[in-house]
């Protein structure tokens, strides 16, 4: 918290941005690695999980947060005004429910202890495995773990099967486990986004439209450069270059151009993932508010004025 207040005396407002580690949040990274953000006015926060991204989100700790849409959703849910100003990616395959080698197909779940982080999209994946395998949670034994914990909890053997992703899915991997599951069997469910408090758009808009503005300048270096880039993402991943290679493969990076395409219409493209993602989070009885507005939850307005 001293890291998050220790800034209260700028003369001028400092975005502060909570992300846990995850392939598709890296291009913010990569931009304050090359030097794209001006550190006097964005901060980017390195957190363990993103269950407390969201509580710091929540406490007014962060004004802005890399989270999913479901995370982002739950947030609302508990009467956090957010508004999703930019699609980071969209997961095809990354996210992933790993287990051990004797527990062959889903189906096999059933009495098994399964690690999951307490968050949206860890609730997102489980409900769908366990729909795919007609399985209910009763049939499973639930471990709540954040994604920090995932690895020595499957070495300790205190978990049969995890709820997981990059880069704790590679380390996973290394230990045997396999995939069951993944997020490319739920499509357009699992959609990375930048959260942003909504009383902050007018107050800091300047400073957001750095922040996107340098993310997609670090997109354009890693096409550019792709070899550099890779080499200066995987050691803030905890992976080799190649592991970091792979890591992106499960990921769909929405270009500036696409981010703008799926944010406009009425309803955009977005709006009809977030409708469908609501219905997934209430059928599992984690949103039970049932007046989340979807059509206020998007604001294209830093992407539209976004000029590179």
């Amino acid at each position: 918290m001293i890291l998050l207040t220790s800034c209260s005396n700028e003369p001028q407002p400092l975005l502060k941005v909570g992300a846990n580690q995850w392939p598709g949040y890296e291009p913010m990274f990569l931009a304050r690695k090359i030097g794209l953000y001006d550190q006097h006015k964005i901060k980017l926060v390195e957190l363990p999980s993103a269950t407390e991204s969201i509580h710091l989100l929540q406490i007014g700790a962060l004004d802005a947060a890399a989270l999913t849409l479901d995370e982002t959703l739950l947030a609302v849910q508990h009467n956090t005004a957010l508004s999703i100003i930019l699609i980071f990616d969209i997961s095809d395959g990354a996210d992933v429910l790993l287990a051990k080698p004797n527990i062959k197909n889903l189906h096999d779940l059933k009495g098994k202890r399964i690690g999951v982080e307490s968050s949206a999209v860890g609730a997102t994946m489980l409900f769908s495995a366990l729909k795919h395998a007609k399985l209910k949670e009763s049939d499973i034994k639930v471990v709540y773990l954040t994604v920090d914990e995932h690895v020595s909890a499957y070495k300790e053997g205190l978990v049969d099967a995890v709820v997981t992703f990059e880069p704790a899915a590679t380390a996973l991997s290394k230990q045997g486990a396999h995939v069951l599951f993944n997020s490319h069997m739920i499509p357009n469910h699992i959609i990375d986004v930048l959260a942003v408090r909504t009383e902050q758009l007018e107050r800091q808009g300047a400073n957001i439209q750095l922040l996107v503005d340098g993310y997609y300048r670090a997109r354009e270096f890693m096409r550019k450069q792709p070899e550099q880039a890779i080499h200066l993402i995987a050691p803030r991943l905890n992976l080799t270059p190649a592991e970091t290679v792979n890591a992106f493969h499960g990921l769909k990076l929405p270009s500036l151009t696409e981010n703008k395409a799926l944010f406009s219409g009425n309803p955009s493209i977005f709006d009809k993932s977030s409708i469908s993602v609501l219905s997934m989070l209430k059928q599992a009885g984690l949103i039970k508010k049932s007046d989340i507005d979807i059509s206020q939850l998007q604001n294209s307005h830093f992407i539209k004025a976004s000029r590179l």
